[in-house]
């Protein structure tokens, strides 16, 4: 699985629609719970990229409101 798929799974799974709702999931440890998720979702693809979390961070700001490079989701 790739770590793009990974992050919209979790998103989804976890009913994540925005910045303080991943706040909130992360239980107050910075974003570490999601990327200790994603690597265990995509655990080839996390060890291919030089810098992982740079990719998740990528993806799940695109996703979510509350960033600036949020999309609308549909």
């Amino acid at each position: 699985m790739q770590i793009q798929k990974a992050v919209q799974e979790i998103v989804d799974l976890a009913n994540l629609r925005s910045k303080e709702d991943l706040d909130i999931w992360c239980q107050g440890r910075g974003r570490q719970k999601l990327y200790e998720y994603v690597k265990r979702f995509a655990p080839e693809h996390w060890e291919q990229i030089h810098t992982p979390k740079n990719s998740v961070r990528f993806y799940y700001q695109q996703i979510l409101t509350g960033y600036k490079i949020s999309k609308n989701r549909v």
